[in-house]
């Protein structure tokens, strides 16, 4: 047996989750929504996480331990 598994870099998601995803981003961005943006957005990522696989969600703690997501810190030049 091979020592490596193939894994395919695609997931198959149902088209109805698909379509409650965004449709739940167009209701974050609504304007009469009866919740707060932050509600719709948390609806999308407990919809999407079910779709990760275990690697992925290591993937995701990583970035946030690290907080991958803050931009780069300014460089500090020491005058001399």
């Amino acid at each position: 047996m091979p020592d490596k598994e193939t894994v395919s870099e695609y997931t198959t998601v149902f088209s109805a989750d698909l379509l409650d995803a965004v449709c739940l981003c167009h209701a974050a961005l609504a304007q009469d929504s009866p919740e707060p943006p932050i509600y719709y957005l948390n609806q999308v990522m407990n919809l999407m996480f079910g779709y990760l696989s275990p690697k992925q969600r290591q993937e995701i703690e990583v970035y946030l331990a690290e907080k991958k997501y803050l931009p780069p810190a300014p460089k500090i030049e020491i005058a001399k």
